[in-house]
């Protein structure tokens, strides 16, 4: 249940499967991250349509993305009323011999919103333990000052960067010079995004 509340970007459902301190956090990030994830799909979905989505990109919108909606998740080391869970993301494929934009100058407060806070075994995969509340199996997810900090610049600034994903979205359909810079542009109005 937890894991489609993920894909469809509900955070106020998935804040009932986790445990009061992070459950808090996904609700005070609800409208925030649903509006931001909505327009990475939107986006996403548009450069993958008209054949545009370059490695660099990729990259890029995969660490905007508040808690990426493509991840795997299995419940191991039960015993008693604790278990653990291995949350296994995937990350953006990239075929390494597209142009490059070169470095993109963003804030990294914005990545990861929900995920950086996570204790990471290797790159993919964060071990999550489970606590049983109630009958109930939450995830018991770390809260830290960073997390808390991440979830009020997101509140804060999010529509820095909705708006522009949003703008290039609409580009992409109606625009053919958008279509031979998207990357480009992309890049331009994130920057401007992080100077806001």
């Amino acid at each position: 249940m937890f894991k489609r509340a993920i894909e469809k970007r509900d955070y106020e459902i998935a804040a009932h499967y986790c445990t009061a301190g992070y459950a808090e956090q996904l609700r005070r990030g609800d409208q925030s991250a649903v509006e931001l994830g909505e327009a990475l799909d939107n986006f996403n979905y548009q450069l993958k349509e008209h054949g545009l989505m370059r490695d660099e990109a990729k990259v890029v919108l995969y660490a905007l993305d508040p808690f990426p909606k493509d991840v795997q998740i299995t419940v191991s080391k039960e015993n008693g009323d604790a278990a653990e869970a291995a949350l296994v993301f995937s990350l953006p494929v990239v075929v390494g011999n597209q142009p490059t934009s070169g470095t993109w100058n963003l804030k990294p407060e914005v990545f990861g919103t929900f995920t950086r806070s996570m204790r990471y075994v290797n790159v993919t995969t964060a071990a999550v333990p489970m606590k049983k509340e109630q009958g109930q199996w939450k995830f018991d997810f770390p809260v830290d000052a960073p997390l808390q900090l991440r979830v009020g610049i997101l509140n804060d600034k999010y529509k820095n960067y909705v708006n522009p994903l949003r703008t290039i979205t609409h580009e992409v359909k109606t625009d053919p010079s958008t279509k031979e810079n998207t990357t480009q542009r992309l890049k331009s109005l994130l920057e401007q995004a992080a100077k806001e």
